[in-house]
């Protein structure tokens, strides 16, 4: 069964909890981005936010180097994400390119607070062959990382294969993984990868709130079920 995380990204926390009330009716999991809200009482406010969800939170703080809008400090975003743990996050999604002096304290807060750690790879230009990107997933396991997320943009359909033979070649070694292809080529791969073993795929509630190109909104969903 394909389990769906619906993601929420919204520059107030006002507007994100109307969002998650509605993914909180289709949701396995709910992807909050942290990036635009405003520090003042942000872990009550939190904390309120992930109570509202009523499903497992993954907890997000991206920069620009991932498409992300925060501009903090590289101190100031992995705060946030000791932030969301206080608050209830069951997962926080942090980059693989985060210095690995911080990973490692996310990862000892993780087990503090019965969380899990996923660390992520965007691959945001050219797909690379399936050696590279399995190479990257073991780098990310290394780290510390309960669950390895591959995400890379794909130029051709058959740029999906190499995503189902990187899933079938994770799962053989034991590794939980999130596996997504990334633009208009990459949607087969959303389906694919989970029926092949990937933790979830991420699914928008509408076309405005998609958050990675060639993501499947919960409309699409319900076609190809």
């Amino acid at each position: 069964m394909v389990k769906i995380c619906i993601p929420i990204r919204k520059k107030s926390l006002q507007k994100a909890e109307k969002q998650v009330k509605r993914a909180a009716e289709q949701a396995d999991f709910i992807e909050i981005w942290l990036d635009s809200f405003a520090g003042q009482n942000l872990e009550s406010n939190l904390k309120n936010l992930i109570k509202t969800a009523k499903k497992p939170v993954i907890a997000v703080c991206r920069n620009a180097k991932e498409k992300g809008s925060f501009r903090g400090t590289e101190k100031q975003r992995v705060e946030r994400l000791f932030l969301s743990l206080r608050a209830g996050a069951k997962f926080i999604d942090v980059g693989i390119h985060t210095r690995p002096n911080f990973i490692k304290k996310l990862k000892t807060a993780c087990r503090k607070y019965r969380a899990k750690l996923i660390i992520s790879v965007h691959i945001w230009k050219n797909m690379l062959d399936i050696e590279k990107l399995e190479k990257l997933a073991l780098k990310a396991k290394k780290l510390g990382a309960n669950i390895i997320k591959i995400a890379t943009s794909i130029a051709a359909w058959e740029d999906n294969v190499i995503l189902f033979e990187l899933t079938k070649r994770l799962k053989e070694r034991g590794l939980e993984c999130i596996i997504v292809g990334m633009g208009e080529k990459a949607k087969i791969s959303r389906i694919g990868c989970p029926l092949l073993g990937s933790f979830l795929t991420y699914v928008a509630l509408d076309k405005k709130s998609k958050t990675a190109p060639g993501q499947l909104t919960l409309h699409h969903l319900c076609l190809c079920k």
